[in-house]
């Protein structure tokens, strides 16, 4: 179920500060705007098993969150799976890493945040973890916890304190 796309500065301003993410994650085209609960996976540097993997467990609304160690030399993320995300109903995409197709996902409007785009593709060597609190952009994530994403970044609000957050947001 989506949720309404509240504006991340009113949720930083309700929360107290504290939520955003890393200024160096960012919509990678204007106008992208997500909000749902974080489905977390934690995958390798420019390792794509794992992404995968959430891309196939989250379910419709959420938002998927990759701590993918910062690393910007191969992408994560594209253009077919912003399709089959969109298709099986995701929020977005928030990426402590590099995507590539970037045309290709503003034309689906799908919502990707990231810290750039590469043409470089992902490798498949190795998995990693689904479900588990994660860091993305230098913030903790916890699965459930409502993830915001527009054109001024995006904020984390832990899970125990989101539903009174959007209530006063209303």
């Amino acid at each position: 179920m989506r949720i309404p796309v509240p504006v991340t500065a009113d949720v930083s301003d309700l929360a107290g500060g504290g939520v955003a993410l890393d200024a160096r994650i960012r919509a990678v085209w204007r106008g992208a705007r997500a909000a749902g609960p974080a489905f977390t996976a934690q995958t390798p540097p420019g390792e794509h098993l794992a992404v995968q993997r959430a891309l196939e467990a989250a379910a419709p609304g959420d938002v998927i969150v990759i701590d993918g160690d910062a690393f910007v030399g191969r992408a994560l993320w594209g253009d077919k799976m912003s399709l089959a995300a969109q298709q099986r109903g995701i929020a977005g995409l928030v990426v402590d890493g590099a995507v590539r197709d970037v045309a290709e996902i503003e034309r689906l409007g799908f919502p990707v945040f990231a810290i750039t785009s590469v043409p470089t593709g992902p490798l498949t060597d190795r998995d990693g973890v689904l479900g588990a609190a994660i860091m993305c952009g230098e913030r903790r994530v916890g699965p459930g916890d409502l993830v915001v994403g527009d054109d001024d970044g995006v904020v984390v609000v832990p899970q125990a304190v989101a539903v009174d957050l959007m209530r006063r947001l209303a």
